[in-house]
């Protein structure tokens, strides 16, 4: 009966098509992580650490098949996505309990070198460890303008004028001659700002200053694994949530973690 139903789940899964979620990959950089080095001073991933964290992971989220397996790993993350907020937050949950149970070694164990190490491609590596880079900065950082503004982040993300502004700033971005990592980081930032105006001309409320940034910043978030592009950053006013929430404090945490070099995530 498990197998029945684990067989069922892949196949409900792998047919979902891949825009099923607001949050799929928004660019795809897999054509230019070759520019960014590969860090191997990491601290170690204990094997079986690894195993049963990534297994108490999977049974919270109802995934039974591994990390590695970018395409249906992401589309069960994509899962959590729904109009309702209680699946973001259920996803974080997920992830707070994980990196719980990886303790000192989460960094190490989410990271795109840990994933080559496990068999990985560099471009699925890079994939696999972008999620959880992902699941970072919306669960932490960005938690209060996530839950506080779930409906109109979702509304944004799957209206014709989102997606139509999308395509087109895709299309500056890839056209860019990316000779070398500091290219791809410049479009990067430019990649950020272009998305982020989405919102800004958005209809109220959706065009608060709070999902200005939360768009901006995320963008930016993809390109900042491994402690790469670490000057690039969102030329964005305060979100006004933080100024007048009085919750400017954990904001500020947010920003300090987002804008520091990954190279944290390796360290603790």
């Amino acid at each position: 009966m498990k197998l029945l139903f684990l067989a069922c789940f892949v196949a409900a899964v792998a047919a979902l098509p891949d825009n099923v979620s607001p949050n799929r990959l928004l660019f795809d950089l897999t054509n230019f992580v070759d520019h960014f080095p590969l860090k191997t001073d990491y601290v170690p991933c204990t094997d079986e650490n690894f195993q049963y964290c990534q297994h108490q992971f999977n049974e919270a989220l109802g995934y039974y098949g591994t990390w590695l397996d970018v395409a249906l790993f992401t589309r069960a993350i994509n899962l959590y996505y729904k109009q309702d907020v209680r699946g973001v937050i259920q996803l974080c949950n997920a992830r707070t309990q994980l990196k719980h149970c990886f303790g000192t070694e989460y960094a190490s164990c989410t990271s795109r070198n840990q994933f080559v190490r496990k068999g990985a491609s560099i471009a699925n590596a890079y994939q696999v460890s972008g999620i959880f880079n992902s699941l970072d900065f919306q669960c932490t950082g960005a938690a209060i303008q996530v839950t506080e503004n779930w409906p109109c982040i979702y509304t944004v993300w799957h209206s014709d004028s989102y997606e139509n502004a999308r395509n087109a700033c895709l299309s500056t971005f890839h056209s860019q001659p990316f000779n070398d990592q500091n290219a791809v980081c410049t479009a990067g930032e430019t990649l950020a700002a272009c998305l982020a105006l989405q919102f800004s001309v958005y209809r109220p409320p959706c065009n608060n200053r709070d999902l200005i940034w939360f768009e901006c910043e995320r963008t930016v978030n993809f390109f900042q694994f491994d402690g790469n592009c670490p000057n690039i950053k969102c030329q964005l006013p305060k979100p006004s949530y933080a100024e007048h929430s009085g919750k400017g404090e954990l904001y500020a945490a947010g920003r300090a973690m987002i804008h520091s070099k990954r190279s944290h995530r390796a360290k603790n």
